[in-house]
């Protein structure tokens, strides 16, 4: 059993200047409080290695993750060693400026605990996700240039 967690929020700000800076993992992941621990390993696989730990209460779920830009409004990751998790930032024109969608989606293995902690955890991430998108959609519209 899997768990996932999808929030989207309006940016008044261009769709390629938020594309641009949404995929690009090296300005909008330390944006990101929700995750804990990050940093680029290098060129791995048709993408760049990063090893990514979120923050889920008192504990990091995470590891090695492949991180991929399918196309220049879209970064995604998938786990390549430890917890198994996705994450995907999609970033599509709006009336006035954009939207961004971030989806996570995790799965922790064993019995009765492991499905505990994961009903428990997507709250958590999707809390951590409303606070990404206000943080990267703050950042866009009020500290980056005109």
């Amino acid at each position: 059993m899997s768990e996932s967690a999808t929030v989207s929020r309006k940016i008044r700000r261009p769709t390629d200047e938020v594309a641009a800076f949404v995929t690009d993992p090296h300005e909008s992941l330390p944006l990101i409080s929700g995750v804990g621990r990050w940093k680029c390993v290098g060129p791995e696989g048709g993408g760049e290695g990063w090893d990514v730990f979120l923050d889920v209460g008192a504990i990091q779920i995470g590891g090695r993750v492949l991180v991929t830009r399918p196309d220049p409004y879209r970064l995604c990751w998938r786990t390549t060693r430890g917890t198994e998790h996705t994450f995907e930032a999609v970033v599509e024109p709006a009336d006035d400026g954009s939207v961004l969608t971030m989806s996570v989606t995790y799965d922790l293995s064993g019995l009765l605990l492991a499905r505990l902690t994961e009903f428990l955890g997507r709250g958590i991430l999707t809390r951590h996700l409303e606070a990404a998108a206000e943080e990267i959609r703050h950042h866009l519209e009020f500290e980056s240039g005109p």
